[in-house]
């Protein structure tokens, strides 16, 4: 397993070169954000550890603390968290959470199946970019179907409510499951 794991990640290393190289539409290491300096001592102490929570290109979760000793890459951002708290016990530590994308700059110390994951990501990337393209676009589309379908949940909330508001002069609400119950709107 641990074979497989140093493959997958210098499979994903070589990867990004030779996008690079290649010219090709993913993120290349000038959209990668660098970690930012730990900020001065009027806003955090010296003596706090300091942790910089985001993520990479590839939507993993990325935890590392501000000297470099020690970082992970996730698949949840309460994972990451949870690292950094864990990494930093008892004392406490400090969140930076960034924005921008960033790429974990030492060994991963973090969930083994993320970096499979993101190593596989990589591979399918280079070897497949039109099904991964393919795949990200359905992605997307689903995303935008639940969004609408939430949306249109929310519309008829809404006009229940004021249907109910209208009916009852918000003293009752109606506790029929049926819509046959309302009248046309």
């Amino acid at each position: 397993m641990n074979r497989l794991v140093k493959e997958f990640a210098a499979a994903r290393a070589s990867f990004g070169r030779g996008d690079e190289q290649m010219g090709s539409a993913s993120e290349t290491s000038s959209s990668i954000v660098k970690f930012p300096s730990r900020p001065d001592l009027t806003f955090l102490n010296e003596t706090i550890p300091l942790f910089y929570v985001g993520q990479d290109g590839d939507g993993f979760w990325v935890a590392r603390d501000a000297e470099g000793r020690t970082g992970g890459v996730f698949l949840l951002k309460a994972s990451a968290v949870r690292f950094a708290r864990k990494k930093s016990a008892p004392a406490g530590c400090a969140l930076m959470f960034l924005n921008a994308p960033l790429e974990l700059d030492r060994d991963n110390e973090g969930s083994r199946i993320a970096e499979i994951l993101a190593a596989a990501i990589g591979v399918a990337r280079r070897r497949l970019p039109t099904l991964v393209c393919f795949i990200e676009m359905a992605i997307a589309e689903w995303r935008k179907l639940l969004a609408q379908l939430s949306q249109a949940a929310v519309g008829e909330r809404r006009r229940r409510a004021a249907i109910e508001r209208e009916l009852f002069h918000d003293r009752y609400r109606l506790a029929s499951k049926n819509d046959d119950d309302l009248p046309l709107s």
